[in-house]
């Protein structure tokens, strides 16, 4: 196995095994109304999102910035695009007939908040 390879694999591995805690934190942080598809979309794009910075670092220092970090880091901020969109699309459509109600930010949130 070439290290472009090694470096492939790599980074599916952690960007497979970090999206399931990132996953399930945004989805506690604000519910997912959508079906099946628009959860496999929005894991897609926490996957995909989470391998860029490995993607960057490691791509660059064992084979190249030019050749695979870059390149390879580019790829998954577009994977993750577009996973993103394809989940808005799907979430748009559940949400039609509901009605969501928005956190705004209060004075009493500023308060408490530390900041």
């Amino acid at each position: 196995m070439d290290k472009s390879a090694l470096v492939i694999v790599i980074i599916v591995v952690m960007s497979v095994l970090g999206s399931f805690p990132a996953a399930n934190i945004s989805r506690k942080k604000q519910k997912i109304y959508s079906g099946t598809l628009g959860k496999i979309f929005h894991h897609m794009a926490v996957a995909a999102y989470i391998g860029v910075a490995p993607a960057a670092l490691l791509g660059s220092l064992v084979v190249g910035p030019l050749k695979l970090g870059i390149p390879l880091a580019l790829t998954g901020l577009a994977l993750a695009f577009v996973m993103l969109l394809l989940y808005a699309l799907e979430e748009r459509s559940a949400r039609v007939g509901i009605d969501v109600e928005e956190h705004t930010w209060t004075q009493e949130d500023a308060k408490t908040s530390g900041l």
